[in-house]
């Protein structure tokens, strides 16, 4: 995975310093306008992706690739992997490996959208994410030390083609201003349909997600931040992992490039029905 301009000629240059005075005075102003937060926080993710790519991807394997790939848009990842003819000669191993690295690193932004947005929220909010991530992160060790089962061939070596998610500028603000639009857009939007169209916020969140699950989490935390006791925070989360998991399974489904479909779908809905399962305990043992 080759970068058209070296990391050290971004510190050379004026606009990496620039970008982060900018990031800094936007922290500044969220302080004073809550609902600004979500402006440094998709800068945030941004810079990230930017870093990660250049200290990483150069000598990354595939599926670190697609690990850092899903910091920027895992259905992005999945997309490509699924359907390009490039990866059609890759190993089933290796896409699933990648599949589920991409799941870990959409599941660890959320965990930080949700940090990033609320003050000192009780850990039953984290489970559902946390649930997820722990078994994807053990479906990964389990795939990466038994790669004889028979439904993961590893016959193909490590492929030699990359996936296609560069950025070569530590923050795009166009980007940024564009998402952030977006995202203000969905709180105002959802705020609109529940209460002038009467479709109910659990339908809306549900809806969304199948499309941006990111952004629709930010949307909810915002709205949650303003106005926390009219909102069933729990089970709209729940709903917005309901929605990717339907989505990355239908991807999945009508993607060519991978076979053991239902075997990666099967397991999309454990990790979902694990993270019901735990949030619900915990629940039951706080009471």
């Amino acid at each position: 995975m080759e970068h058209k301009t070296p990391l050290s000629y971004h510190f050379k240059d004026k606009h990496i310093w620039f970008d982060m005075t900018m990031l800094a005075a936007l922290f500044v102003v969220a302080a004073y306008v809550p609902l600004l937060k979500i402006v440094p926080l998709v800068a945030c993710l941004e810079l990230f992706s930017f870093f990660s790519f250049h200290l990483l991807a150069k000598r990354s394997r595939f599926q670190l690739q697609g690990f850092l790939g899903g910091f920027i848009s895992s259905t992005a990842v999945f997309l490509q992997i699924l359907n390009d003819k490039k990866f059609a000669s890759t190993s089933e191993r290796d896409l699933l490996l990648t599949l589920l690295f991409a799941l870990c690193s959409m599941l660890l932004e959320c965990l930080f959208i949700i940090f990033f947005l609320a003050d000192q929220l009780p850990f039953i909010f984290y489970i559902p994410f946390v649930t997820q991530l722990l078994f994807f992160i053990t479906a990964i060790i389990y795939a990466q030390f038994h790669s004889n089962l028979l439904f993961l061939s590893n016959q193909s070596g490590q492929p030699t083609v990359d996936i296609e998610l560069l950025i070569d500028h530590p923050i795009n603000w166009k980007n940024v201003a564009k998402l952030s639009i977006f995202i203000l857009g969905l709180v105002y939007a959802m705020h609109f349909i529940g209460s002038e169209l009467g479709l109910s916020r659990g339908i809306s969140t549900l809806l969304v997600s199948f499309f941006e699950a990111h952004a629709i989490l930010v949307s909810v935390m915002t709205e949650w931040s303003m106005n926390p006791k009219d909102i069933d925070l729990i089970n709209l989360l729940l709903l917005i992992l309901l929605g990717n998991t339907i989505s990355k399974s239908y991807l999945v489904f009508k993607g060519s490039n991978f076979s053991h479909k239902w075997f990666f779908i099967a397991m999309m809905f454990v990790g979902f029905a694990l993270s019901v399962g735990a949030t619900f305990f915990y629940s039951f043992l706080l009471e």
